[in-house]
């Protein structure tokens, strides 16, 4: 079974008291008693998010932190590898811009990892809740965001000598503390490299449609540049405020921006609030932005910059840009003839193999 001997070392300490947590020594994380999480969490009663791992419930612990908890899917291999393997990912990652893990629990079947609290729920919740005030976002909060985003990347890619992919790079991933401070989290498929390894193979194409690098997508060949990719359309999201991809759609995201641009009416890709809202300056500011989103998701990965180019472009607002390769065609057809699961949406992290388009487990 994958990840055996991971979760072996991981559970095979015997629980001793009835304290919030227990140290295990393993990596500097917690083990917490499973009666904790279901006290704290009110028996789970409060969900504050799903994915295709399973539910996030919002909980508070005796000494009155309040935490996340996220409970795993049933006792799959593929269940068990991807919580052995966040766990051991994020036990090793420290940074602002990173999601801060408290510890895990186990309780027979079941898996539960416990991360801080995040007020301001996922940058997701800004882009797609017609309820929410859109006007809560302002450009200068999305520049924030997006340099954010940029410098965990540029932390797991180059920084935190682990070379760190994440995978699956998109705003249900990006977190939110109270003051809008962006924390990557959904560290389920990441991939360690080894050491000066800039790309790898992979058996099956893991992620979510809609930020899938083509090539990726093509060879099965991932490398930090495919998180470039998804950064990309991650920032084309936030100025548009319009999904990456939707079945009902008649273009991708990506597509849309294209033509804009092509046509020199780039302005139609910034939502139309921050439009009436925001000066010039900002505004042009806004544009350069887009234009630095397009050069990340150039479809050649050699030519696509990487996150310490895109953070020098982000402080170097006087640094002339290279002409973005309008591409992606391949992405385009193939995501669009993808054949789903009945169980699967595009909005969810997924496996496929890298020779065929249907979707499986």
């Amino acid at each position: 079974m994958a990840g055996t001997s991971f979760l072996d070392t991981v559970f095979r300490r015997k629980k001793k008291n009835s304290s919030d947590f227990i140290t295990t020594g393993f990596l500097g994380t917690f083990e917490f008693d499973f009666e904790t999480i279901r006290a704290a969490t009110d028996n789970f009663s409060h969900v504050i998010g799903r994915g295709g791992f399973g539910s996030v419930y919002k909980g508070r612990l005796q000494s009155g932190e309040e935490i996340a908890v996220k409970r795993f899917l049933g006792s799959s291999t593929r269940s068990e590898r991807d919580f052995s393997n966040e766990v051991e990912i994020l036990s090793k990652l420290k940074h602002k811009n990173l999601i801060h893990l408290l510890g895990f629990c186990s309780k027979q079947d079941q898996r539960y990892l416990v991360y801080e609290f995040m007020p301001n729920s996922s940058l997701q919740s800004y882009i797609s809740d017609p309820h929410r005030d859109s006007h809560q976002l302002s450009w200068e909060m999305c520049r924030n965001i997006v340099q954010g985003i940029a410098r965990g990347l540029r932390y797991i890619h180059e920084e935190s000598q682990l070379w760190v992919v994440h995978r699956d790079i998109k705003p249900s991933n990006i977190l939110l503390d109270l003051e809008f401070k962006p924390k990557i989290a959904g560290f389920e498929l990441a991939r360690m490299m080894q050491q000066g390894e800039s790309e790898g193979e992979s058996t099956v194409i893991v992620g979510t449609i809609g930020f899938l690098d083509p090539e990726y997508m093509r060879t099965g060949r991932v490398s930090i540049k495919s998180d470039v990719y998804a950064f990309g359309v991650t920032i084309l999201m936030i100025i548009s405020r319009k999904r990456a991809y939707s079945s009902g759609d008649q273009e991708l995201l990506i597509e849309y921006v294209m033509r804009c641009w092509n046509r020199e009416e780039a302005i139609y890709v910034v939502h139309e609030v921050m439009r009436e809202q925001e000066r010039e300056d900002s505004i042009s500011e806004i544009l350069r932005y887009i234009h630095i989103a397009l050069l990340c998701i150039d479809g050649n990965a050699e030519t696509r910059p990487t996150i310490d180019t895109v953070l020098h472009w982000f402080s170097c607002c006087s640094t002339p840009l290279p002409e973005p390769t309008i591409g992606g065609r391949f992405l385009a057809e193939a995501e669009t003839n993808l054949s789903f699961s009945p169980s699967l949406s595009p909005g969810h992290s997924s496996v496929m193999s890298p020779t065929s388009s249907r979707y499986g487990d």
